[in-house]
């Protein structure tokens, strides 16, 4: 992925560091005063300053030149987002899945299961129905490409594509995190399945989005370090910022 931006300056570093860690703050506040709507026009403007921020400190130039892509319209995509927190998580996520759903695509979520009943939780509290959801992890297909590499990791998803459009769904929309990932495979084996499904979604009715742990990359790096973070601005053709998909 190729998006246009420097690396961050030494010299912004720390500003920026600081001004993502005071935003996250102020997100966390802003939910509870809105008693936990992450529709809330405030609480959007506030996660999407964040969003901004996050992607500066992975680069430094304007985007604006970049494509644009709805959420609607995503099949096929590789993407990835950078999240700061639960709450800045979940008002992007509550968002993706709302437009899967309208889309009639089921919604496959391969994630920490705490982390999972949470979504599930800020899912109903936003009245959105989560019986599109399914708690479905990655690992199946990380063994697959270990394995059988490129050709046999498409194969598996033309398999489940065709298996979830029996059941009336235009599509599959999967969000994945990778350090459930990791701690269910290995780093190596991660990052050679990232590398390889870009390719594997190319051209399907199905779409895959890595949500990355930034606080745990700017604080303790015990999951997502610096090898995973560098490499996934190359491995994704996509990234989630704004509420839109930027590639």
């Amino acid at each position: 992925m190729n998006i246009g931006y420097d690396t961050v300056e030494k010299n912004d570093y720390y500003d920026l560091e600081n001004k993502i860690e005071l935003t996250r703050q102020k997100l966390n506040s802003i939910i509870a005063e809105k008693n936990e709507n992450l529709l809330d026009q405030e609480v959007i403007k506030l996660s999407e300053e964040l969003d901004e921020l996050i992607v500066r400190f992975q680069y430094i130039k304007s985007i604006q030149d970049t494509h644009l892509m709805n959420l609607k319209n995503i099949m096929g995509t590789h993407s990835t987002f950078y999240y700061y927190g639960k709450c800045h998580l979940f008002t992007n996520m509550v968002q993706y899945i709302k437009v899967g759903l309208d889309n009639n695509e089921v919604l496959y979520i391969s994630m920490k299961p705490e982390l999972y009943e949470d979504l599930k939780k800020r899912l109903n509290d936003n009245g959105i129905s989560g019986k599109n959801l399914k708690f479905k992890s990655v690992k199946q297909l990380i063994d697959i490409n270990k394995n059988g590499g490129v050709k046999k990791l498409k194969e598996k998803i033309e398999i489940l594509l065709k298996e979830e459009t029996k059941q009336g769904y235009s599509g599959i929309r999967w969000i994945g995190q990778p350090t459930y990932a990791i701690e269910q495979t290995s780093k190596k084996d991660f990052l050679d399945w990232e590398a390889n499904l870009t390719e594997g979604l190319r051209n399907t009715k199905a779409s895959l989005i890595c949500i990355y742990d930034y606080c745990d990359y700017i604080n303790n790096k015990e999951v997502i370090d610096e090898e995973v973070i560098k490499k996934s601005v190359n491995t994704h053709s996509h990234i989630l910022d704004k509420f839109f998909l930027r590639g």
